[in-house]
């Protein structure tokens, strides 16, 4: 399932019309909603607004917005496992954010890294993460999102065409739903519109990029990734990271 555009902007159709082009997205032009009696409540929207762009459940858009909000993520300074995994390397290091999704975990990683290069290789969450990080103002974000470099690929792309060019990647492969629970409503439309990644080369090229570790970020319950056991894991309530330390002779 993709997600329809719809502008809120006073934009000519035509331009709305070359970015719904440039991301594969359908286009509903405002006014046509009564034409469309087939979508339903459950449909995810793209709404590019004057100011800010977002994701929303439905037309009428009744939940919060789903945006990449990396105002609001900085302001939250509780220490997280993500950044045990970075415990004893230095602050200078470099960071590749392997699979970006809306860039929550960029951030955090950011916060103990020098730069952080997010790879996404789905066009309108692309989108959605220059959008956010256009509307990051406050100094202190601006500190941060200024560490990231934003490449539309897919990271097998990138981890073939460069070589040993960061200390760390950072892999978050979709896991599925599990349990009753449903996640975070961001984590849950990133779950809804893609498909897992189960794809066994990524975690090869991530150990073959990477200088000193490769952290993978997995479901407390799920198995290793490609089976393969990590130097380490750290464990929280729902979520485990898998540490793999590389070694300086590759």
């Amino acid at each position: 399932m993709l997600p329809v555009l719809i502008s809120e902007t006073n934009e000519s159709e035509l331009i709305i019309q070359d970015l719904a082009s440039r991301l594969g997205l359908d286009l509903l032009i405002r006014g046509e909603e009564e034409k469309e009696p087939q979508l339903a409540n459950d449909q995810y929207y793209l709404v590019r607004g004057k100011k800010k762009s977002h994701l929303q459940i439905g037309l009428k858009g009744k939940q919060k917005p789903i945006l990449c909000n990396f105002t609001e993520w900085s302001n939250n300074k509780k220490k997280s496992n993500l950044l045990r995994c970075m415990k004893g390397l230095p602050s200078d290091c470099s960071v590749v954010d392997a699979t970006a999704g809306f860039g929550r975990d960029a951030l955090e990683l950011a916060t103990v890294s020098n730069s952080v290069v997010l790879i996404e290789r789905v066009p309108w969450l692309h989108y959605l993460l220059q959008d956010g990080i256009k509307n990051s103002t406050e100094e202190y974000v601006l500190s941060l999102v200024s560490k990231f470099e934003l490449i539309q690929s897919d990271a097998r792309d990138f981890f073939a065409i460069k070589k040993n060019e960061a200390d760390v990647v950072y892999l978050d492969p979709m896991f599925p739903n599990t349990g009753s629970a449903r996640a975070k409503k961001n984590i849950q439309a990133l779950r809804d519109l893609s498909e897992e990644d189960l794809s066994e080369d990524l975690l090869i090229q991530a150990l073959n990029f990477a200088k000193k570790r490769v952290i993978v970020k997995r479901h407390k319950n799920s198995s290793y990734l490609n089976n393969q056991k990590p130097s380490f894991s750290i464990q929280g309530r729902v979520v485990r990271f898998d540490v793999y330390v590389v070694s300086s002779s590759h």
